[in-house]
């Protein structure tokens, strides 16, 4: 067993306990403190991928601070509101080289982290802290599956230009992983029935993997291996979270569907 490994199981062994006691007994409050702490530290690895300016991210972390504790809803307005925020650093000093190497990058990081995130307390201050479990168990069931059916019988390559370590043996065990997951969940606090549970699933874990791969084209594009080196095994904070933060808002959309 190679020292990596043994990193990721003794992080997920310490981490996971830790999560699923926030997530079913600390107060909504500090349920918020700490997904907002995420999003700055997401945000921060994001903008390090770029190189962008240090005053980008200080000023971010003022209009997270605001719009965390408003409780606005996650619609059009709060895109616009991100769209002249972002532009607002280019109009004194603006260069066209320049405004394709930050402009895009700083507006979608900003976008998508602030989006992917407080779909997850929205998660739980409109419908249940069980709802939530079931998203993140369905997550993790998926990247745990993927990892170890990848490792012991991958051979197809999954999209080798983005990952070319994925495969699609990795993707099979990986959804395979969240449907016994998510099943043992939903046994428990019967959230879904059995059909609904199966294409909610399906679709969670399925933009799970889309958020895994969009994450390594990202940091493809820009020469990295990792967001980081905040989570022993796993790299930076992004690279644990990836897979959520298209997993996360997805469920949000599902459950008002569904509601």
């Amino acid at each position: 067993m190679n020292s990596n490994l043994l990193k990721r199981i003794a992080s997920a062994v310490v981490l996971l306990p830790l999560l699923i006691l926030i997530i079913f007994k600390a107060p909504f409050f500090l349920i918020k403190i700490l997904v907002l702490i995420v999003a700055i530290l997401s945000l921060r690895e994001w903008n390090e991928l770029f190189s962008l300016p240090k005053s980008y991210l200080w000023c971010s972390i003022l209009l997270y601070f605001g719009l965390f504790w408003q409780n606005f809803p996650l619609n059009l307005f709060l895109f616009f509101i991100f769209l002249i925020f972002s532009f607002s650093f280019q109009l004194f000093r603006f260069q066209a080289e320049v405004f394709v190497r930050q402009f895009f990058p700083f507006f979608f990081g900003l976008t998508y982290i602030y989006f992917s995130l407080s779909s997850l307390t929205g998660v739980i201050s409109d419908f249940s802290r069980e709802h939530l479990f079931y998203f993140l168990m369905i997550v993790f069931a998926n990247d745990t599956g993927a990892y170890f059916a990848g490792k012991i019988l991958g051979k197809t390559p999954f999209f080798v230009k983005i990952s070319p370590r994925k495969t699609w043996e990795g993707f099979g065990g990986g959804l395979g992983l969240s449907f016994l997951v998510g099943y043992l969940v939903n046994l428990k606090f019967s959230l879904f029935d059995f059909k609904t549970y199966f294409v909610v699933t399906f679709l969670v874990a399925l933009s799970g993997t889309f958020g895994d791969l969009l994450e390594s084209a990202v940091k493809r594009s820009v020469g990295r291996k990792d967001s980081g080196a905040l989570i022993p095994g796993h790299g930076g904070l992004l690279d644990r979270i990836d897979s959520l933060l298209l997993a996360g808002p997805i469920g949000y959309l599902i459950l008002k569907i569904l509601s």
